[in-house]
């Protein structure tokens, strides 16, 4: 008999983000092998809310903002749903009150609590690790060494967030986004743990490059891109589906973002489609890119363009794409399928 497993995603057919990708790509891969069901606001008729891009108050630490009281409302929604029939495993993806409850849900039944650590190092893990779930998924092993300082009791299970590798690849169509080449491409939202201002100006160090930045951004990094290298920088939105060609079309990849970001999907998304990458320098990144890029100190703009240059001029040690080839999905979707099973 299959296992019945429930993933709580309140953004999926929403937004195209981390979280909501990993869903996608494991439903794909596991629907047939198991039961698999996934919940978003939109599946129970509610409209999402989307987090602000500034910083964390002390309401969001509470868990008292407007979209964790909305994320709340949906998980009470759907729980009651599963009441009747209660799930094997349950996976809920966005913290706070929606792993609260989950917690809850499952101390009254027989069903598994997984819990994952999508949102990076910082107070959600932390609280997702102090409510002692039935095992909890690191991302990297830096990741998991952390966990293990928060609760050195946690059942600990590190998976990491893959890559579609026949997806994303050197050969296929191409964007046409009228840049002059080369290209560095960078793909991230407005908040400022991306840094992308950073980008900005180290492209406008290294001379003679274009920046194509990918995603919505703030005025003020607009602005600034457009200041600082004029007709060699474009920002565009491109769904997730139409990533592929873009990537395609740029000669290098780079993210500054801080190293608090969770993980960096869009980097292994370079690596597959043979782009060098230059990233900062921290132990999240470093397990993510290996010998198949360059890790800076993207403060350090010398270095920061001294190495936006190296990148597109010398192909790096490894291959992007074997080093991408590691984090396919492939793999990675049977690892939640032995998981589950065992739970």
């Amino acid at each position: 008999m299959k296992k019945k497993v429930v993933i709580l995603s309140y953004y999926s057919g929403t937004v195209s983000r981390g979280v909501e990708t990993i869903v996608t790509e494991i439903q794909a891969r596991l629907k047939d092998k198991i039961d698999l069901t996934v919940y978003s606001a939109a599946s129970v008729g509610l409209k999402p809310r989307l987090p602000p891009a500034g910083r964390p108050t002390i309401l969001n630490y509470l868990y008292l903002d407007p979209t964790s009281l909305s994320v709340c409302r949906f998980t009470k929604m759907v729980l009651k749903k599963l009441e009747a029939d209660p799930p094997d495993i349950l996976l809920p993806l966005n913290n706070g009150w929606m792993s609260l409850y989950a917690k809850l849900f499952c101390r009254q039944r027989p069903t598994k609590l997984t819990l994952a650590g999508f949102s990076g190092i910082g107070w959600d893990d932390k609280v997702n690790l102090w409510l002692k779930p039935d095992v909890f998924i690191c991302l990297t092993r830096f990741h998991a060494s952390w966990a293990k300082s928060v609760n050195p009791k946690a059942n600990l299970k590190t998976i990491a967030v893959g890559v579609n590798t026949a997806r994303f690849t050197r050969q296929g169509k191409k964007f046409h986004h009228g840049l002059k080449p080369p290209v560095i491409l960078t793909v991230a939202g407005p908040q400022k743990t991306k840094r992308a201002g950073l980008a900005i100006k180290a492209v406008a160090q290294a001379k003679n490059a274009s920046l194509l930045l990918v995603g919505s951004q703030r005025p003020e990094t607009i602005t600034l891109g457009q200041k600082l290298l004029g007709n060699r920088f474009k920002n565009i939105a491109v769904g997730y589906r139409d990533l592929p060609p873009v990537y395609r079309s740029c000669q290098a990849y780079t993210l500054p973002a801080l190293p608090v970001e969770a993980y960096g999907i869009s980097i292994l998304e370079a690596l597959a489609s043979g782009l060098p990458v230059v990233v900062t320098d921290d132990p999240i990144r470093a397990e993510l890119v290996g010998r198949a890029g360059y890790l800076v100190d993207p403060t350090n703009l010398n270095l920061y363009a001294s190495a936006l240059k190296k990148a597109l001029s010398r192909q790096p040690p490894v291959s992007p794409r074997t080093q991408a080839l590691k984090f396919s999905w492939d793999g990675l979707a049977q690892k939640y399928l032995k998981l589950w099973q065992v739970l």
